[in-house]
């Protein structure tokens, strides 16, 4: 049964918080394992390429979680002050904080694909790229470099999605992208294997 606006009010304002949190927690963590899985998967097929492959995943995983971190930090900014204000039946501010976190996260995140893009081999060398690695990890720095306004974005619309008690559509979006990814990979590993 497809949960309204008001029922979603009603459970986050007035249910007992032993009913509020499983319904919450759970489709986040199933979320986060998920994106667990995701990488050791990706970290298992790059490093079936070479052994540098693997190590330039090692060296860029790092720049990913600053990108992830940027993103959560607007997220659960914006994601508080719109579940404040949906607690007021406040819904144009609501709508005005979403609108401002989905943006800022976009700007900010073209504004580090370009930055680290113009600076990506001094970048990855402070990362950790030994010479054999380096062109690897600026091969694939360069990919996660320009899906950073996508990666923000998208990480800041799951926040503010868990905000609104959506946490189902949120592990539902994370979960659908991660399963794409997989089978892209097993399908790429077979038919170049």
């Amino acid at each position: 049964m497809k949960m309204t606006a008001e029922n979603r009010a009603q459970l986050l304002l007035n249910e007992p918080l032993h009913r509020v949190i499983p319904g919450l927690a759970v489709p986040t963590i199933i979320s986060m394992l998920v994106t667990a899985i995701y990488n050791m998967a990706d970290t298992f097929f790059v490093s079936r390429i070479s052994t540098e492959a693997s190590g330039a995943v090692g060296v860029v995983f790092s720049a990913m979680a600053i990108i992830q971190a940027l993103a959560f930090t607007i997220g659960m900014g914006s994601g508080t002050n719109l579940s404040i204000a949906l607690g007021a039946g406040n819904e144009e501010d609501a709508r005005a904080y979403v609108s401002v976190a989905f943006f800022t996260a976009f700007c900010t995140g073209t504004v580090l694909m370009i930055l680290c893009n113009l600076f990506i081999r001094p970048l990855v060398t402070f990362l950790g790229a030994t010479p054999e690695i380096l062109p690897h990890a600026t091969a694939y720095a360069s990919y996660i470099f320009y899906a950073a306004p996508f990666m923000m974005s998208s990480f800041v619309m799951n926040n503010l999605l868990r905000f609104q008690g959506m946490a189902s559509y949120a592990m539902i979006g994370i979960t659908t992208g991660g399963i794409l990814i997989l089978i892209n990979e097993m399908i790429c590993q077979l038919t170049n294997g």
